[in-house]
C-alpha cells in the first residue's frame, strides 16, 4: 500500500461518526454508581435489595413537544431555578433543592426523559419521573444509575406497576398513577397500546389518569382513542370524564368535537363541559357559535357554563358580550351568571355596569 493510500483510509476512518456517549446523570450530592441494565425487572429488586432507601434511575427519549417537567422555584415571582430534590426533609416537606443550576447552552436538553425508582428491601415504593435538562439533588443517598435500558423495557416494567395486586392501597396506587404519568411521557409507540388498554379498564382512577395522559402527551393517537371510547360508553360519569379528557388535546379536530358535543349530546352536564371548554379554546372567533348555545339549548347548567366560559375571555371581548347578555337576556339564569362574571373581570366597563345595577 502507498503512505498516500494508507492516509486516504485513515482520513476516510477518521471521517467516520462515533457513537455519541451517554450524557452524564444530572444528579448532584449523592453517590452515583452507573451500572449496565439486563432487565429492569432483575435489576431493580437486586440493586434495591438493602435496607436502607436507594434511588435507581434510567433514561429513554421523551414524547416530542415542550414537555418540561422539573419544578422551577422561586419567591417573590422572581424565578430562582429549576430542580428537583429526591428526599422530603425530616418533617416529611419538600425543601428546595441545592443544586448546581446547568451551564452553556444544550440544544438536546429536554428531550430525554429520568425516570427514577426508590428502592427498599427489593421493592419500589415511590417513583418520579422528570426531563434530563432538570438538575436533581439526591439528598445524600445512593443512585444507581443504569445504561442501556430499552424503551420496551422501560415501559414494560413501568406497565408491571399498573398491574399490581392491592391498588385499592394508597400506596400502590399512587405508584401505580406514577407509573402511568411515566409511560405517557416515553417517546415510543408501545407507550399507546399501555394507555389504551387502561383507559378502556374498570378502574376509575387509573383509568383518568390514562386518559388524560392520552390527551395531553399522545397527540393524534389520543384524540381518536378518547373519541372512540367516548362514542361506545354509556356510563354517564365516565363519558363526562372522557370529555373533559378530550378537551385537553390540541388536534385540529378538538374544537368541531366541542361544539357537536355541546349541540347534540343527550346529557346536560356533558354538554355543558363541552361549550365551557370550547368558549376558552375557540376565543373570539368561537362567540356567536356559544351564544347560539345559550339561547337554544334548555338546561340552565349548560346556559351558565357557556356565560361563564365567555367571561374567561380577554375582557374587549368579555365584557361588552357579558353587559349585552345581563342586559337583554331572557333567562334569569343567564343574566344572573353575566353578572357573576362581570363580577370576577377587572375592567372599568364591568365595574361601571355594575355600579349602574346597584344604582337603581
Amino acid at each position: 500500500m502507498t503512505h498516500l493510500g494508507f492516509l486516504t483510509i485513515t482520513a476516510a476512518v477518521l471521517s467516520l461518526p462515533l457513537p455519541a456517549p451517554q450524557a452524564p446523570a444530572p444528579i448532584q450530592n449523592g453517590r452515583v454508581e452507573t451500572r449496565p441494565s439486563t432487565s429492569l425487572e432483575r435489576d431493580l429488586p437486586s440493586l434495591g435489595n438493602a435496607p436502607d432507601p436507594v434511588w435507581i434511575a434510567w433514561r429513554v427519549p421523551m414524547v416530542d413537544g415542550d414537555r418540561t417537567s422539573c419544578s422551577t422555584w422561586s419567591s417573590n415571582n422572581v424565578v430562582w431555578y429549576r430542580g428537583e430534590t429526591l428526599e422530603p426533609n425530616p418533617f416529611g416537606n419538600t425543601t428546595p433543592p441545592v443544586v448546581t443550576p446547568p451551564t452553556g447552552v444544550s440544544l438536546e436538553s429536554g428531550t430525554n426523559l429520568i425516570v427514577l425508582a426508590r428502592m427498599i428491601g427489593g421493592q419500589v415504593e415511590r417513583l418520579r419521573s422528570v426531563d434530563d435538562s432538570c438538575p436533581i439533588d439526591a439528598n445524600g443517598r445512593t443512585v444507581f444509575w443504569l445504561t442501556g435500558v430499552t424503551p420496551a423495557d422501560s415501559i414494560r416494567y413501568l406497565d408491571g406497576l399498573t398491574r399490581q395486586d392491592a391498588l385499592n392501597i394508597d400506596t400502590r396506587r399512587r405508584l401505580a398513577e406514577s407509573a402511568i404519568e411515566a409511560i405517557g411521557l416515553h417517546k415510543d409507540l408501545a407507550a399507546d397500546a399501555v394507555l389504551d388498554r387502561l383507559a378502556a379498564s374498570t378502574d376509575s382512577p387509573l383509568r383518568q389518569r390514562a386518559a388524560s395522559s392520552l390527551a395531553s402527551l399522545r397527540g393524534a393517537h389520543g384524540f381518536a382513542t378518547l373519541k372512540r371510547l367516548l362514542d361506545t360508553e354509556r356510563d354517564r360519569n365516565t363519558r363526562r370524564s372522557l370529555a373533559s379528557s378530550l378537551a385537553q388535546t390540541r388536534q385540529p379536530g378538538t374544537l368541531d368535537l366541542m361544539l357537536s358535543l355541546a349541540r347534540t349530546d343527550p346529557d346536560p352536564d356533558l354538554r355543558a363541559t363541552a361549550i365551557s371548554s370550547y368558549a376558552l379554546r375557540a376565543g373570539q372567533a368561537g362567540v356567536a357559535n356559544v351564544l347560539a348555545v345559550v339561547e337554544k339549548d334548555t338546561a340552565d347548567q349548560v346556559k351558565q357554563r357557556a356565560v361563564s366560559g365567555l367571561g374567561r375571555l380577554p375582557a374587549d371581548v368579555s365584557v361588552p358580550t357579558l353587559i349585552n347578555l345581563a342586559r337583554t337576556n331572557a333567562s334569569p339564569a343567564v343574566r344572573k351568571q353575566a353578572v357573576s362574571s362581570l363580577g370576577q373581570i377587572r375592567d372599568p366597563r364591568a365595574a361601571a355596569y355594575l355600579a349602574e345595577i346597584l344604582a337603581k
